[in-house]
């Protein structure tokens, strides 16, 4: 390999599973074993680790974009591979993200897939429904090939350090995160990007409906905040009314205070509504370790979609100065 490469890995207040990462790194084949580590870590109390580029920041809020700037300017590789700190990549991680590079000079992006082991239901459920980086949904549409894509998140994902630089590196102004989708869209707008379904890390989950709820509340404050930063807004501007549960809900009392008596159908467009989402994502009884939480799946979607909705509002209600 001629290209060198560096491992980017940003945590703040989670350095046990930074710690578990970075071994992960380490132990998924000759790639990992021979990769420069950079660390980025926001902290009161740092702690050097052997054999790591290791940087602390103070505790100052400025949000993951600024962190991973630091990173990428800190690390000397060519091509930058990017892992969380809750993340456990597998065998052969390294190697099959930086595969991709080798054969196809073209590639500026590399996605890899992002499963679950050893938890709850809900956490296979959110699997199965994409999240996070895709989640088992990539997987399955993937098949084994690698094949085009626009979504790439930090949980899992290559590029070429050029091509990070041409389009500014990651948005500072992103605070409350979406900062790695904006990023893709731009280096996708540039040129090819790939999935590379042998990448594989391994994501603690949320597991609870609770950290699920408060997990896309976040998401979905971040949606509108950052907006106006999307490189087609025009087509990120339909997606956000197309997803909209109160357009959706408004859409669907209309009728009702008009004949009062069609309130009588909300059990059966409920009913209709959980047999569509299990139907819709029907390929998870494909795989053993999902295949329970497959029943779970339109719970879980109506509380990401709450969720994400609650965070919309929350944007739109938060005072601003003008």
């Amino acid at each position: 390999m001629n290209e060198k490469v560096s491992v980017i890995i940003c945590s703040k207040d989670r350095h046990e599973d930074l710690m578990r990462a970075v071994a992960s790194v380490r132990r998924s084949g000759k790639t990992g074993e021979t990769a420069e580590i950079v660390v980025v870590e926001e902290t009161d109390e740092p702690q050097a680790i052997p054999g790591v580029r290791y940087v602390s920041l103070p505790r100052r809020e400025y949000g993951f974009g600024y962190a991973r700037n630091v990173a990428v300017k800190e690390a000397a590789g060519e091509l930058l591979l990017f892992i969380d700190d809750d993340c456990e990549a597998e065998q052969g991680w390294a190697d099959e993200l930086v595969a991709p590079f080798l054969e196809n000079p073209a590639v500026l992006g590399v996605a890899g897939a992002v499963l679950v082991r050893q938890c709850g239901l809900l956490g296979y459920a959110e699997n199965i429904l994409g999240f996070p980086g895709g989640g088992l949904r990539y997987l399955h549409r993937a098949k084994g090939r690698v094949m085009p894509t626009t979504f790439l998140s930090t949980c899992n994902c290559a590029y070429r350090r050029l091509a990070i630089l041409e389009v500014g590196g990651f948005s500072e102004a992103a605070r409350a995160g979406g900062e790695d989708a904006l990023l893709a869209e731009q280096v996708a707008k540039k040129g090819l990007c790939v999935y590379a379904p042998r990448a594989v890390v391994y994501h603690r989950t949320r597991d609870q409906f609770g950290a699920i709820f408060t997990w896309f509340v976040r998401r979905g404050y971040s949606e509108l905040a950052t907006w106006k930063q999307h490189v087609d807004r025009v087509s990120y501007g339909w997606y956000l009314l197309r997803s909209s549960w109160t357009i959706r809900v408004a859409t669907l009392l209309a009728p009702v205070f008009v004949c009062p008596p069609l309130v009588r159908l909300v059990p059966f467009l409920a009913l209709l509504y959980y047999a569509a989402m299990l139907w819709r994502f029907r390929f998870a009884r494909a795989y053993p370790a999902h295949r329970l939480a497959w029943w779970m799946v339109p719970l879980v979607k109506m509380t990401m979609d709450l969720g994400t909705e609650t965070g919309r509002w929350k944007y739109v209600l938060e005072p601003r100065r003008s």
